[in-house]
């Protein structure tokens, strides 16, 4: 597996590593980790990791960008010692040499695509990486992505369509420690928590929308838990503070993935805070999303195709509600709305969290690649995934 990503935080990866390494495969992870600062070698739950220092995300955008090229050589050059059976690509960044590497040693090549690349950029960029995904799309033995509508975009993108593997949380031990995060946190107990975890996107996360909601809403405190650079966290402090809600906004660094949900239990309710930034946002639904439901809160998000699904169209009921990523006001209702029914709306999410389990979505993973064992190669046409029905991209996309 080749991924540019901080291994310490990709969840999606490292639990399909293990899937793989569960099911007798011998999995390497060639990738990175932010907090290293020498390449290191490691094993855990059977997964070989080899991984080098991600860029600090505090250096001047000239040096970060030539310590992010210099990270893609070593990656790369990493991934020509080995001899592999299967080169398993997360996303494009390191797709030439992976490319390489299959066609050298007559390897099968799976493309998992986490994001709809080619929508985070505009012009001629946006043609030439869509040029190339569709290299890399028409040379892979299998294709992932994320959701049914990211599905249904790549299938009339490229031609062919992929396997859907969601970005499920594995489902916690029943001994796992709940976090007193009012405790911790010195919140009143009669307060309502809301919480988000993730990046500090501050361009396509509507975190100022939501701030502005909170204002009128004072007996909310926000726990806000996740990464960014030393810039991006001063900004989200400042944008807060602009907001009136600095005193009850907790920001926190992040925590390991496999306490995460712990920290997410202590919570009342989550927030999937995306934007319309662009097509990948819209078709978007977030590992958060899960994590909110396997954690049992409540959710309140943007009313996009693939959050609509889950919040709203599941087969239990409804476990929020939906707002407008772009209005205070919407944003304040959802609040309000999923607070009065506060339990009804939890005992939904306890229901249907089944639903989104790892340990049942990781059987679409392994099936693949027992099909990869059987044939040599499985055949372009392949669809090893769920049905689902996709939502239709807006208009101009």
């Amino acid at each position: 597996m080749a991924v540019v990503s901080d291994i310490r935080s990709d969840a999606r990866v490292q639990r399909e590593a293990a899937a793989l390494a569960a099911d007798g495969h011998r999995v390497l992870v060639v990738g990175f980790d932010s907090g290293i600062r020498r390449r290191d070698r490691r094993v855990e739950e059977g997964v070989h990791y080899d991984v080098l220092p991600f860029p600090a995300r505090n250096l001047p955008r000239p040096l970060r960008l030539a310590h992010a090229v210099l990270g893609l050589v070593r990656a790369s050059l990493l991934m020509a010692r080995e001899r592999p059976d299967v080169v398993h690509c997360h996303n494009l960044h390191l797709s030439l040499p992976a490319l390489l590497v299959a066609a050298r040693h007559r390897a099968a090549l799976v493309y998992d695509a986490h994001e709809l690349e080619a929508c985070m950029h505009r012009g001629a960029v946006r043609r030439l990486v869509e040029t190339w995904e569709r290299l890399v799309w028409r040379r892979a033995q299998a294709r992932i992505t994320t959701n049914p509508s990211r599905a249904e975009y790549l299938d009339d993108l490229h031609g062919g369509r992929p396997v859907v593997i969601g970005n499920y949380p594995r489902t916690p031990d029943s001994s796992t420690e709940r976090k007193d995060l009012r405790a911790r946190l010195d919140i009143p107990r009669d307060r309502l928590v809301l919480i988000f975890q993730g990046g500090f996107y501050l361009d396509s996360r509507c975190f100022d929308t939501v701030a502005a909601a909170l204002r009128g809403l004072p007996d909310w405190h926000w726990v806000i838990i996740g990464f960014g650079s030393e810039t991006t966290v001063r900004k989200l402090r400042d944008l807060v503070h602009a907001c009136g809600i600095g005193n009850r906004t907790h920001i926190l660094p992040p925590v390991p993935v496999d306490d995460l949900l712990s920290y997410t239990a202590g919570a009342d309710m989550g927030v999937v805070a995306l934007t319309n930034a662009h097509l990948n946002c819209y078709l978007g639904d977030t590992n958060k999303l899960f994590e909110y439901l396997m954690a049992g809160l409540a959710v309140v998000g943007s009313d996009f195709p693939e959050v609509r699904r889950v919040v709203l169209d599941n087969a239990v009921g409804p476990v929020g509600a939906l707002f407008d990523p772009a209005s205070p006001a919407s944003v304040a209702t959802a609040l309000r709305e999923v607070a009065d029914d506060l339990a009804t709306f939890r005992r939904n999410a306890e229901k249907v969290r089944g639903e989104y389990s790892w340990e049942a979505e990781s059987r679409t993973l392994t099936d693949l690649y027992r099909a990869l064992a059987a044939a040599g190669a499985a055949p372009h046409d392949t669809e090893l995934g769920r049905a689902g029905t996709p939502s239709p991209p807006p208009k101009g996309a």
